[in-house]
């Protein structure tokens, strides 16, 4: 169970708890949620204390982050079937799991790469879901590592960087 101003993650966003309450509508106990990079109250999201849906979980830690950078190399990407990319990134982005991420940052990348060197233009779908992973990836490792969105960047991509060296 978590406690207000406990940092989690909620689908893919890093959001602070800033409250508990019980649901006018359920009656069940709720989180108050609110994004972590604005907190300005402008958004606010109710979540079920009992994260029946599984979309509730906790910040990525130091060690994890690690992990993840080991990994990378080898996460494979997706199939290259331009009819349906957007439903295969779609279905990344609504999981939990932050590899996942890296799946779709590796395929948009490598997609983008191969079409410039074909002298095309670049495909939308892929840019659209390469920016979403990003800012979902290194959002929560700048908030894990207390880095601001571009040193997390860096640091991520330069440490990737050193173990293909």
């Amino acid at each position: 169970m978590y406690k207000v101003n406990d940092i989690v993650v909620y689908r893919r966003d890093v959001c602070k708890i800033v409250g508990k309450h019980r649901s006018d509508f359920t009656g069940e106990m709720c989180y108050d949620l609110v994004p972590y990079m604005k907190q300005d109250g402008s958004v606010k999201m109710q979540v079920p204390v009992s994260n029946k849906a599984g979309n509730l979980r906790d910040l990525i830690t130091e060690e994890e982050i690690r992990e993840l950078i080991i990994s990378a190399p080898d996460i494979q990407t997706l199939e290259n079937k331009p009819a349906n990319m957007k439903s295969q990134y779609a279905a990344l982005l609504k999981g939990n799991d932050i590899a996942d991420l890296i799946c779709i940052i590796k395929t948009s990348y490598g997609r983008n790469k191969a079409r410039m060197e074909q002298h095309k233009k670049l495909a939308s779908i892929d840019d659209e879901y390469l920016q979403k992973a990003e800012k979902y990836l290194y959002e929560e490792i700048s908030v894990a590592l207390g880095k601001t969105y571009e040193d997390a960047k860096a640091y991520f991509e330069e440490e990737v960087a050193k173990l293909a060296e």
